[in-house]
């Protein structure tokens, strides 16, 4: 499975990776069968428009080349490169199951996990578990699969994204390989920062949490600017906080800031705020391409909407 703990630069464990030693997320929320990550997924033509990293880009079209002709096979995501298509994890479908056969052994290094030999189903927490559904639909539908999440074994909110490719033995058979290519974002998240920090508005982006229904019942916090944190009086260094439902909880319990006003527009939602000085704040949420985008600043200031700009030069929409 492809839910890496940290970026490439620093990775989770500082010794060797571990074989068989206990996975456990960073939020208890995300323990067990039924938990899902913050992730976001496309298919078909979205798929090539939605890669960032040239090694993904470059194995989806080693794949669609293939699938001219043929249902792609496992030797054929092997080209003569040594270099091939970067970081990736190899999973076989054995029942209902997906048994991870081969993993890249820089991506070993880097989630500090060995996870060969392992069945998906053992491992009971939230990425594991939307990548499995992943696995399952790209092997059905016999069409790449491409998301971005953030991991559950992640404190840092490392983004990744990946694509996961469905393979056969040879061109007659049905395709029983997922191979799914990893690549970190935080090169993106960095300039994201840059970019957000510079604002005169608090700006919050989030990826959607879809619970069973395919519904979205929160969002896990990506990332948060310098002027979101000075509004929120949220310190860089201390406990961060994940999800969007914790921070509207925390504008009532903590800020005691009170909610004046609602209102719709398309769909952007803004709430009205007041704190207990009587300063009053407006947020705007935003679902923009699949990301959730909330800005923050005092209330009827005029470049809130420049948060948009900062979207679409990231890429967000």
């Amino acid at each position: 499975m492809s839910q890496a703990a940290t970026s490439p630069r620093t990775p989770s464990n500082s010794g060797p990776a571990e074989t068989g030693a206990p996975i456990t997320p960073v939020k208890a929320s995300d323990t067990g069968s039924a938990s899902r990550a913050a992730i976001q997924t496309w298919a078909g033509k979205a798929v090539g428009e939605q890669i960032h990293a040239k090694s993904l880009d470059a194995a989806h079209r080693q794949w669609l080349y293939h699938r001219a002709s043929h249902q792609p096979r496992l030797r054929d995501m092997y080209p003569k490169s040594s270099n091939g298509f970067g970081d990736s994890v190899l999973s076989l479908k054995v029942g209902g199951d997906h048994i991870v056969v081969s993993q890249s052994d820089n991506y070993i290094r880097n989630l500090g996990q060995d996870l060969r030999g392992v069945r998906t189903s053992e491992l009971k927490f939230a990425t594991a578990n939307s990548l499995r559904d992943l696995y399952d639909d790209c092997l059905a539908r016999k069409r790449p699969i491409y998301a971005r999440y953030i991991s559950s074994l992640s404190d840092q909110n490392a983004y990744w994204e990946t694509l996961i490719l469905p393979l056969a033995v040879d061109e007659q058979s049905e395709p029983v390989f997922t191979m799914s290519y990893v690549s970190t974002l935080s090169e993106k998240v960095d300039v994201l920062q840059i970019l957000y920090d510079r604002s005169p508005v608090g700006i919050v982006a989030a990826v959607p949490i879809m619970n069973g229904q395919n519904k979205t019942d929160d969002a896990r916090i990506l990332t948060m600017n310098e002027k979101a944190r000075q509004i929120l009086r949220q310190d860089p260094a201390g406990y961060p906080m994940h999800t969007v439902g914790e921070l509207i909880r925390y504008l009532g319990d903590s800020l005691r800031w009170t909610g004046i006003a609602t209102s719709q527009d398309g769909n952007a939602t803004r709430i009205d705020y007041r704190n207990p000085s009587g300063d009053e704040f407006s947020m705007i949420i935003e679902l923009v391409n699949q990301i959730v985008l909330i800005t923050i600043a005092e209330r009827d200031r005029p470049d809130v909407k420049t948060a948009n700009r900062f979207s679409r030069l990231l890429g967000l929409g």
